[in-house]
């Protein structure tokens, strides 16, 4: 007897779904590229879509810190402005420009400087982008069209606030009294960041878009004078949607989304303190939240919902730090027994350590222990923190979905 399978279209139309469903499912598969530091170490910061990446750290032992950019297999020294001892990077856009700050630091890795100025790196010069009229400046982020921004002071440093870098002219975003620092930034030229202490010692949040007019965002303690209302930010998205954390009337920081000059107060996984850590151009938020144990967990909140990344307890605490545009999560978790960091994808509904996701054919497959993911692209390169366990080495790793499953 022969049978016919096409007297069974539905049997082979569900079977095809199956299959199909199956393979939307499966976790991504990895390659790993370690970065080999000129010095004893190498602290990653930031990665673009060419897989370049900017990091910090010494090129001799016992040497102050330099930005360093990795490219194409090579780490470059960018070296320092004039009369510098100390350079960093904080960011790095499409083109390959690089922005960061320099300047003279009074003791070896102190964080005290007695001069530091913001640079911009562009076709293997660095650029010193002046102050707003201070004797210090740093800047914090750049967008793809080379726009800048950061903080910096005004004449016989007075005050600090923030500032726009574009076309080769800093300029002040709002006053003294209403900005601080301005460390977001997206690709339409949103600005957000945070304002100066108010008389009950807090920080506030602004908006500006495009740095010409700004607005304090609130918070969602709404009870005038209360001492409560303190908001920072932590992310901004390309249409604009910020979240971070704000006090509310209890006293607990709660994770918030600002969207449409109205900021909402994600909930909580059952404690009373959180943050939102970054957000997609969507609006859909992770971050951190307590839980009813005091431990905190990794949240998504999406669609007004807020959901526990880790309901199972793969990890004791964990935090979901980078987010990309179809929704796959990226961060790091720890256990206690065994005492373990580790980076984490949290992919079609299920959390796993990166580490397992490395493929088969890597030499660094079982010889990497991620522990944290700083940054993603959207079209997919992973930033990663881990320890080369043969070697002890400490650096930075970038990662890629490939197109075969291994």
């Amino acid at each position: 007897m022969q049978l016919s399978l096409n007297k069974f279209p539905s049997v082979l139309a569900s079977l095809g779904a199956v299959l199909l469903a199956g393979a939307a499912a499966a976790s991504p598969v990895y390659s790993i590229t370690e970065i080999t530091p000129p010095g004893p170490w190498f602290t990653g910061i930031a990665i673009n879509d060419s897989g370049q990446v900017v990091g910090n750290g010494p090129v001799e032992p016992n040497g102050p810190t330099h930005a360093l950019l990795y490219s194409r297999g090579k780490v470059t020294d960018l070296g320092m402005l004039p009369g510098a001892n100390v350079s960093v990077v904080t960011g790095i856009n499409r083109k390959g420009q690089v922005v960061g700050y320099s300047g003279v630091e009074e003791t070896p890795n102190s964080g005290s400087y007695s001069m530091l100025r913001a640079f911009l790196y562009t076709n293997g010069s660095m650029q010193d982008l002046g102050t707003l009229g201070g004797t210090y400046a740093y800047a914090e982020a750049i967008n793809d069209d080379g726009v800048v921004v950061g903080s910096a002071y005004t004449a016989s440093d007075d005050c600090a606030q923030a500032f726009v870098y574009r076309n080769g002219v800093m300029s002040p975003v709002g006053t003294c009294q209403t900005t601080l620092r301005a460390f977001l930034l997206n690709k339409r030229g949103n600005i957000a960041g945070i304002t100066p202490r108010d008389s009950n010692g807090r920080f506030h949040t602004f908006f500006s878009k495009n740095g010409s007019s700004v607005i304090d965002i609130g918070c969602l303690d709404s009870v005038p004078n209360s001492g409560n209302c303190y908001t920072e930010p932590a992310a901004i998205s390309d249409n604009g949607h910020i979240t971070g954390f704000s006090r509310n009337s209890t006293g607990g920081n709660r994770p918030y989304l600002y969207q449409n000059g109205v900021m909402r107060d994600l909930g909580s996984l059952g404690g009373n303190n959180g943050s939102g850590l970054a957000v997609n151009a969507s609006g859909t938020v992770t971050g951190y939240s307590t839980i009813a144990n005091g431990y905190d967990h990794a949240f998504v909140y999406k669609k007004g919902v807020m959901r526990d990344l880790d309901p199972t307890g793969i990890a004791d605490i964990s935090f979901g730090t980078n987010i990309n545009n179809e929704g796959d999560i990226f961060g790091f978790g720890l256990t206690f027994e065994p005492f373990e960091f580790f980076a984490f994808i949290y992919t079609e509904g299920r959390m796993r350590k990166l580490g397992e996701l490395i493929s088969r054919r890597s030499p660094l497959k079982g010889v990497v222990q991620l522990s944290y993911v700083n940054k993603i692209t959207e079209n997919g390169y992973i930033l990663a923190t881990g320890t080369n366990t043969l070697t002890g080495l400490e650096t930075s790793y970038i990662l890629k979905a490939k197109d075969d499953q291994d």
